[in-house]
């Protein structure tokens, strides 16, 4: 018997087995012979009806309490999560920041009697309309 000081075997140890009895080599081969020719055939088709009912029988059970809905739930979460992390995406371009604010391009100001053109740079002259001056409506309270 082994123990963990790692002693050497004792001398009542080693006389048990030296003396311990074996089988026949003729023993051993007809055994080893039977155990090949019937367990070949039946190992393979028992592994396989084995698996089958286990996988049914989990199918089954899960599909009774909504746990497939769920696995199916959870994969569909992982694959969107591992397609966001794995696209390339573009340079983001920060459109409304301090810096730009501060670092813009001066814009100059339009004279007296024009506008700026939206987008550009540029002044255009604003067409006067001639006429009655129409204000707001009086207050009727």
């Amino acid at each position: 018997m082994r123990s963990w000081r790692r002693n050497r075997e004792t001398g009542l140890e080693a006389e048990l087995r030296a003396s311990r009895p074996e089988p026949s080599r003729e023993f051993v081969h007809q055994l080893e012979a039977r155990v090949r020719q019937d367990g070949r055939a039946r190992r393979g088709s028992f592994r396989v009806a084995f698996v089958a009912s286990t996988a049914v029988g989990m199918l089954l059970a899960l599909s009774s309490v909504g746990g497939l809905g769920y696995a199916a739930t959870g994969a569909g979460n992982a694959v969107a999560k591992a397609k966001r992390i794995v696209y390339k995406h573009g340079v983001t371009q920060v459109h409304k920041s301090a810096a730009r604010a501060q670092y813009r391009p001066k814009v100059k100001k339009c004279p007296k009697g024009m506008k700026r053109v939206k987008g550009t740079n540029r002044c255009k002259k604003v067409k006067r309309t001639r006429g009655v001056r129409f204000g707001k409506p009086p207050f009727t309270g």
